[in-house]
């Protein structure tokens, strides 16, 4: 976590340099619309708090989606574990879900060796 911190200070440093050392006024022209001048450090700064806010709304929107899916498997497992656990049901027979009944007089299917 130190890490993280020791991070975020290096890079607000290196934009206080940038803001100091770009202070150059820009026009920005979109079609129809354009700004007032600012300084090309103010708009360069902005557009990369508008990058990491839309970051942020991706994560949250995954995070969300994820806590769904994990909410959903957890009532799933649930009913699930009191299935197995009701004792009005009748243990299931391995011979069952294969297909064959426990007192079928078939044998089940042997494996054949290729002779070569």
């Amino acid at each position: 976590m130190v890490f993280v911190y020791v991070l975020i200070g290096l890079l607000g440093a290196v934009a206080l340099v940038f803001t100091v050392q770009n202070p150059d006024p820009v026009t920005i022209a979109f079609l129809n619309w354009r700004t007032t001048p600012l300084p090309l450090s103010l708009l360069l700064l902005l557009s990369a708090f508008v990058g990491v806010v839309c970051a942020a709304v991706s994560g949250f929107a995954q995070q969300f989606q994820l806590k769904r899916k994990i909410r959903r498997l957890e009532t799933r497992l649930a009913v699930l574990s009191r299935e197995l656990d009701s004792p009005l049901r009748e243990p299931v027979r391995i011979d069952s879900v294969r297909g064959q009944s426990p007192n079928s007089s078939v044998a089940p299917p042997v494996a054949r060796s290729r002779i070569m």
